[in-house]
């Protein structure tokens, strides 16, 4: 694309052309070589069945009468059609009646077995063998089975003699049309190169009453008009600005004086500004590691996350479809039910992806019911019977984005779990007031985490465990992390190895507030469209 940019106008003019032209005829080409090979295929399709059924017809008598000879007489009859390699009449119990042979070189087509009726291509060994039942003129019943094996070189000679003759006209066309198109493009071109010649020299020797000679009425003959009035406007300008330069010497004078007076405070400005510059390019930077840490959150998710829920929903659906006979009333309610738990986790999904963008995608702020939020938390879990969690009091209403309160809970209450190593599992889930804020707990009886890797399980991508043992992406307490701080909240933990964890975080009574970072995380999100977008026209 870059090397026609660069070109001439007029070798642009021969390019549009050229390509105009080509890219119809070969078009044009095509539909032609691909109705000419449909019907091709046509014409043999019925040429075969044709003989075929008439092939059949006559053998009919020969194997009611037991006459072998017969209608090995009328096999050979088919000798004339040169394509014919191979033909075979079965009785009605398979076993071969009659055959025809072309030549001892077509022995690998010879079928001994019979197949169902009907005509099958295979380009692969170029041959289209048809089965036709032979049948009883006073019965109608089958009483044998006629095969018949015809070669496709013919059709694949007279496609190539066709895409000859059709590339012939191609490039006696495309001869043609450089020829017409390099002489006619000089009544464009022509205009257009001499008014770039009047260009070039008034650019060189600055003589703004130089005129371009207008050749015709058309859009160029307006554009040299065009040109001819701003040369007329330039050099009209060009005497006023001799006469303005003296104006403007004195006025210079003048400012010099006022620039002198104000020198200074331009220099407490520009310093004010590098301070606010330095302090943009570290914002930057931060927010070039914010957003390579989002890219790497919404990977995770979509990849990891998405794709099992997709399989089990499309199971569900297959299994609900392929065996809804099988199913009982109660059956089928259990399947919807799974369906609606890998929606629910879809859009949970889809929540934490929109909240990667650090605020760029907000949802409505509504009060939510923790109690009720808790139960459905607990019932998507579905923790096994040796895990009970018990909620110690009664959880308030709070105003917040409920997909990331569900996230919270949910994350928490997973981890709790999916680590229980005891065999009578307890999960608590408790609430109480802290001055402005409420503060939750999720304590449980696990493993216990050591002091040492406190700070580090909020980092993202960390676990503590192999992920052979666990499968874990490593983002949830990351996630929490970030949601809670995002609320005015902090969250925190208290643990002991073997007997067990408690993860605590606060929420402000007064509700979600906008967060702190706002300004940033929606600086972070433009920097995101910016880049989705680059990614989207490179992939166009």
């Amino acid at each position: 694309m870059r090397l026609v940019q660069n070109m001439a106008i007029k070798h642009k003019i021969i390019v549009i052309v050229m390509l105009t032209c080509l890219i119809a005829l070969v078009l044009i080409a095509g539909a032609f070589l691909f109705w000419e090979w449909r019907g091709q295929k046509e014409n043999k399709e019925q040429d075969i069945q044709t003989q075929a059924k008439i092939t059949a017809a006559n053998c009919a008598s020969s194997i009611m009468f037991d006459y072998p000879k017969d209608a090995t007489e009328l096999l050979s009859s088919l000798n004339a059609d040169s394509s014919i390699v191979f033909a075979c009449v079965y009785k009605a119990n398979g076993e071969v009646f009659a055959t025809f042979l072309r030549s001892e070189e077509d022995e690998p087509y010879v079928i001994n077995n019979p197949q169902p009726p009907g005509l099958t291509w295979s380009h692969s060994d170029g041959l289209v063998t048809i089965f036709e039942p032979i049948k009883d003129k006073n019965t109608f019943g089958p009483v044998g089975l006629l095969c018949i094996r015809s070669d496709l070189k013919p059709m694949y000679a007279a496609l190539k003699r066709n895409v000859a003759n059709t590339l012939a006209v191609l490039l006696l066309a495309a001869i043609s049309a450089y020829l017409i198109s390099s002489w006619l493009q000089r009544f464009i071109s022509g205009p257009i190169l001499d008014l770039a010649k009047v260009a070039r020299n008034v650019s060189e020797k600055k003589d703004y009453s130089t005129r371009a000679f207008k050749t015709s009425s058309d859009e160029v003959g307006l554009l040299i008009e065009a040109f001819n009035e701003m040369l007329e406007q330039i050099q009209r300008r060009d005497i006023e600005l001799v006469k303005a330069k003296g104006e403007l010497e004195i006025r210079v004078q003048e400012r010099t004086a006022e620039l002198t007076t104000t020198n200074e405070q331009l220099k407490d400005e520009i310093n004010e500004r590098e301070k606010a510059e330095h302090k943009q390019a570290e914002l930057l930077k931060e927010l070039e590691s914010a957003n390579q840490e989002l890219k790497d959150f919404a990977y995770i998710a979509s990849h990891d996350l998405k794709a099992p829920l997709r399989a089990i929903k499309t199971l569900s659906d297959w299994i609900s479809t392929d065996y809804a006979e099988k199913l009982d009333q109660d059956g089928q309610e259990q399947l919807k039910l799974l369906r609606q738990r890998v929606d629910r986790m879809h859009n949970l999904i889809d929540g934490i992806l929109q909240y990667s963008r650090v605020g760029r995608v907000r949802e409505k702020i509504i009060e939510v019911n923790l109690d009720k939020l808790l139960l459905e938390i607990i019932d998507t879990l579905a923790p096994p019977p040796n895990i009970k969690i018990i909620v110690e009091s009664q959880l308030p209403d709070i105003k917040c984005e409920e997909t990331r309160i569900t996230q919270v809970f949910q994350n928490l209450l997973s981890n709790a779990v999916k680590y229980m190593d005891k065999p009578d599992g307890l999960i608590k889930v408790g609430c109480s007031e802290e001055g402005e804020f409420w503060k939750f707990s999720i304590a449980d009886n696990g493993p216990g985490i050591d002091k040492k890797h406190w700070e580090r399980i909020f980092k993202i991508f960390q676990t503590l465990t192999p992920r052979d043992e666990f499968e874990s992406t490593g983002i949830g307490l990351t996630v929490v992390k970030k949601i809670v701080e995002l609320y005015g909240g902090k969250i925190w933990l208290e643990s002991e190895v073997g007997k067990g964890t408690s993860f605590f975080f606060t929420f402000p009574k007064a509700g979600a507030p906008e967060p702190v970072n706002e300004e940033v995380a929606a600086t972070v999100g433009a920097l995101d469209d910016s880049a989705e977008a680059g990614e989207q026209n490179n992939e166009n």
